[in-house]
């Protein structure tokens, strides 16, 4: 992305939302990539994503992630809603 796209998309945004940050860590495991999100507003708490090559494909996640529920279709863990908080 250029600078002046930047620019350009930065004087578009909504300022009536606040700047999402957040630390991604990326892994793999079992041939599955994982984009795991940890917030500064949670102490308990992270968004993973899994990239899938098949949408029916068994996920598998690492034993060191504790899943404590499903979000996909959750839109309060979207980033429109994350930037609000």
């Amino acid at each position: 992305m250029s600078q002046e796209e930047y620019l350009r998309l930065l004087m578009e945004a909504d300022t009536s939302k606040r700047q999402i940050r957040k630390t991604r860590y990326c892994l793999t495991y079992k041939n599955q990539y994982f984009e795991i999100d940890v917030y500064p507003f949670w102490n308990d708490k992270a968004i993973a994503e899994i990239e899938l090559r098949n949408e029916n494909a068994k996920i598998v996640f690492p034993k060191q992630i504790k899943v404590i529920r499903e979000v996909t279709d959750d839109d309060s863990f979207k980033n429109a809603s994350l930037s609000q908080i």
